[in-house]
């Protein structure tokens, strides 16, 4: 039986694809209803890509491409996109790098002009260079002093250590200072290829115009051969302090979870809700509304093309850490044998909502067609994603749980006021 919701926007999608001579692939989805387009150039390029004296390269160059280009200075490119009241950014991931806009409709041209402009043409100016390497040091710094960030990124380096997908995806300031034009040029040409671009558009858009529209400007780029496939990465298991004065105590756990193209993946989503995905989950009642030991407490999921992360975390008052790390133990280790079915029924419901409601941002579906592309070379429909998921029994959802939070192959980060020779581990494990 087809799922009601996926049925009534199944109705509505017009998912259409088509790959230009170089290798560039062009995916749009028309959705009649609203005025705007959210449209983006995807690469599979990332702090992942990076060698260890280059970390921080990928985010470094994200931020120059907004610098300016022959046609237009960076003042120049940020008015043009302000003028027609459209947003124009990019974010740096693990494996993928975005820059992307949104727009009315009756300004697509000008923001595929735009948008390919500063992809293609930008000029990288020493100066620029130069200042902007100032504001990524200071973007460090600000992360640094956000200790819930800061925890997660400790998290990362403990996780895969010696591996560039633990490395912090801003890069460290000695390799930031240290990075030259040539370098930044050298990387880009290497690794924004055509076989590695996705350009992406949801909204009221016509896919032929729009192919027309792009390969026009992105025809330039040469076809060329593959690069390396990544390796596969192994996650470490260990405990770590960092000692820092802070009025709490911020905790990091981690385990290895399902890739994103993992069968499994289902069962994972779910398991996420069930332990701290949301108000009603085990850990957020447990811990904040039972016990008053947090503010801030969840679970997490972080999957990549190979691998993924099951992760936890809590803020708490350094007094009560042991009582905290205890029940996220109980809680984590103890639910293979205790999932109950009025818990996977709502945690079923959670996520198909979420899904639901994120369909109706064009941004998100944009998002979804780029992500959806470099996993799995094609599209997901809403149908199929629903019917995955109330398909995982309970049974599958207990298997799951005793895998993966059953193993034994936690990684322990505890940021904050702390005896560094604390049993982090003897404490989770009771």
């Amino acid at each position: 039986m087809v799922p009601p919701l996926a049925t009534r926007y199944e109705d509505f999608i017009n998912y259409r694809k088509t790959t230009l001579n170089n290798g560039i692939r062009i995916i749009t989805e028309h959705i009649p209803y609203v005025q705007s387009v959210s449209l983006g150039i995807w690469v599979r390029s990332g702090s992942r890509f990076e060698q260890p004296n280059q970390n921080g390269i990928c985010h470094f160059i994200e931020h120059m491409l907004f610098k300016g280009t022959e046609r237009r200075s960076a003042y120049a490119i940020a008015k043009e996109i302000d003028s027609v009241g459209g947003v124009l950014n990019a974010f740096t991931s693990k494996e993928l790098t975005s820059f992307y806009c949104r727009i009315l409709n009756e300004h697509l041209g000008m923001a595929v002009d735009l948008l390919t402009d500063i992809f293609l043409n930008s000029s990288f100016p020493e100066e620029e260079i130069e200042r902007e390497k100032q504001v990524i040091c200071q973007e460090i710094h600000q992360m640094e002093d956000s200790p819930e960030e800061l925890v997660h990124e400790i998290l990362g380096f403990r996780f895969w250590p010696q591996d560039p997908l633990g490395s912090p995806i801003l890069g460290t300031i000695p390799n930031i200072v240290k990075l030259d034009r040539e370098t930044l040029l050298g990387f880009k040409r290497e690794n924004y290829t055509p076989d590695e671009i996705v350009v992406c558009a949801a909204g009221n858009l016509e896919h032929d115009s729009f192919v027309d529209l792009i390969a026009k400007q992105m025809a330039v780029l040469a076809q060329c051969s593959d690069r390396t496939d990544l390796q596969m990465t192994r996650s470490s298991s260990t405990s770590h302090v960092e000692e820092k004065d802070l009025e709490q105590v911020h905790v990091c756990i981690a385990t290895e979870g399902p890739s994103a193209v993992d069968d499994r993946r289902h069962a994972s989503y779910i398991l996420n809700a069930l332990l701290g995905g949301g108000m009603s989950s085990r850990l957020f009642q447990e811990i904040r509304e039972k016990k008053g030991l947090a503010y801030s407490v969840y679970s997490f999921l972080s999957a990549f093309s190979d691998t993924g992360m099951f992760g936890i975390y809590a803020g708490c008052d350094p007094a009560r850490m042991e009582e905290l790390l205890a029940i996220t133990g109980k809680e984590t280790i103890g639910l293979s044998e205790s999932i109950t079915e009025d818990e996977i029924r709502t945690a079923k419901n959670q996520i198909k909502g979420n899904i639901v409601l994120a369909m109706e941002s064009s941004d998100a579906r944009m998002n979804r067609l780029a992500k959806e592309e470099f996993c799995f070379g094609r599209h997901i429909s809403l149908e199929e994603v629903i019917t995955s998921l109330e398909s995982v029994s309970p049974r599958q959802l207990s298997d799951e749980a005793r895998e993966m939070l059953n193993s034994g192959r936690f990684t322990i980060v505890v940021l904050g006021p702390v005896d560094s020779k604390s049993d982090l581990f003897g404490l989770f494990y009771g």
